[in-house]
């Protein structure tokens, strides 16, 4: 499929009362890799949040996965999200949420929605699936595990400064990254780049970043609900987010 056939019937779907820009649209590891290193918006957002951006301080800060709809806050996984967050009553703002992306490394909640001097987050969305083989390999697009990696690389370091940044000014006192953790048959793959990043990105920060769900979480979801259920919801599955409240619950108490 052409890549302009692939905007037109799935991409420019997947905006929910927004436009999604073909200039964001990345579907395969050579554009993202590209993008991540020529493109001007992504550029200007990454060097922004990695050394500009210092959010006020907070008891948690939660790492979720970007969407596939756009903006984030229409789709399914973040109106669960919300909906389970909502459940802590005042002390849902000790939690702040920072979108984990590709290509935008990180995106702080309050950005949801607005336009600021680094990036337009009401009109300028994107489409980034091009780290995904099994993406590339269904619409006959290049995929290549060097340049993957060489991405996810570039990535984790630019999480891995905010991290450093946040650690030394003192602004939360946990870190949690709720992301794929394990594939439906209980593996870690190279398609869970947000689980890569965020390991890689703690690596280097040498800061200690609670991983979730655990394996035994999703273990149980699948005893429970078959494959398909994890595959198809993975972290908005209602089992992954009765296990999300519980975890924040706890780590708010600690």
């Amino acid at each position: 499929m052409k890549r302009a056939d692939i905007y037109r019937r799935i991409t420019s779907k997947r905006a929910k009362g927004t436009a999604i820009k073909r200039s964001l649209c990345f579907y395969d590891t050579h554009e993202i890799l590209k993008g991540l290193r020529q493109n001007g918006q992504v550029r200007l957002w990454l060097r922004f949040i990695s050394n500009h951006y210092l959010p006020r301080s907070h008891d948690i800060l939660l790492i979720y996965p970007c969407s596939a709809d756009k903006p984030y806050v229409v789709s399914r996984s973040y109106k669960q999200l919300f909906k389970t967050l909502s459940r802590f009553g005042e002390n849902r703002r000790r939690i702040h949420v920072a979108t984990i992306s590709e290509p935008f490394g990180l995106v702080p909640e309050e950005f949801y929605g607005t336009r600021t001097r680094w990036h337009d987050w009401k009109n300028d969305w994107y489409d980034c699936p091009g780290l995904f083989e099994w993406w590339c390999k269904k619409y006959n697009l290049p995929y290549s595990e060097e340049e993957a990696d060489q991405c996810i690389e570039m990535l984790a370091h630019n999480v891995a400064l905010f991290l450093k940044k946040v650690k030394s000014q003192r602004r939360y006192k946990k870190i949690v990254a709720f992301v794929r953790t394990y594939s439906s048959s209980l593996k870690k793959t190279r398609d869970q780049t947000h689980r890569r990043i965020v390991e890689r990105a703690a690596a280097i920060s040498k800061v200690r970043v609670h991983l979730l769900p655990s394996r035994t979480l999703v273990s149980q979801i699948i005893r429970r609900n078959k494959r398909f259920a994890c595959d198809m919801y993975g972290v908005s599955h209602p089992e992954a987010q009765e296990y999300l409240l519980r975890r924040l619950g706890a780590l708010l108490h600690d």
